[in-house]
């Protein structure tokens, strides 16, 4: 038996292993790489929120009561994908006269006839009543009746007689949807969980 192989003695110096001073150790490559996937996850989180629940400012008052400037809300995109909106529900569009976004209450839905008549809104003839609504408006530009196409949403801000919306320019097509506002999250004190009201 060579005196290298007896367990209790050293080995000798040309067997002897050394680490390299500036090499990081198992411990901080471990860490590294911790800190890496942390970071990475975060980023793929933040991004699929942006995506499918990104966050928008409301500016100007065309949905006052419900909603005024300076309020943020988070808009659901998924909804948009499985079905569209529901009657009631508030959403975000583009607009179809200037570079900007639009929040407004969807009233008439794909393939109906929506009748507007003295501010009263009529859905296949029937009246909709809008609790939401403080002052309809009863300018003559306000009053028409449009036909929906299949993929058609006749939307309406809350606030009537001051507000860029279906009266001024008509439906609105399924793609300048962004999404649904599900949440209002600022100010704090007006947090809440917003639902279609029930018709």
């Amino acid at each position: 038996m060579d005196a290298w192989d007896r367990p209790d003695l050293p080995p000798p110096s040309g067997g002897a292993v050394v680490e390299e001073p500036d090499k990081p150790s198992r411990r901080t490559k471990s860490l590294l790489r911790e800190i890496l996937q942390l970071v990475l996850i975060v980023m793929l989180v933040r991004l699929s929120m942006d995506t499918l629940l990104p966050r928008y400012v409301v500016d100007g008052a065309s949905m006052e009561p419900t909603f005024s400037t300076s309020e943020r809300v988070i808009v659901d995109r998924v909804t948009m994908l499985l079905g569209g909106p529901a009657r009631g529900d508030v959403v975000v569009l583009d607009s179809p006269r200037k570079d900007e976004l639009l929040i407004k209450r969807v009233i008439g839905l794909p393939g109906e006839t929506v009748a507007v008549q003295a501010g009263r809104v009529t859905i296949n003839g029937t009246r909709l009543e809008e609790p939401y609504v403080l002052e309809f408006c009863t300018y003559p530009s306000c009053n028409g009746t449009w036909e929906l196409g299949p993929d058609e949403y006749f939307v309406l801000g809350d606030n009537r007689s001051h507000s860029l919306d279906s009266h001024s320019f008509g439906p609105v097509q399924r793609s300048a949807i962004k999404g649904v506002a599900r949440v209002r999250y600022w100010p704090p004190d007006e947090l809440d969980i917003l639902t279609a009201p029930q018709y």
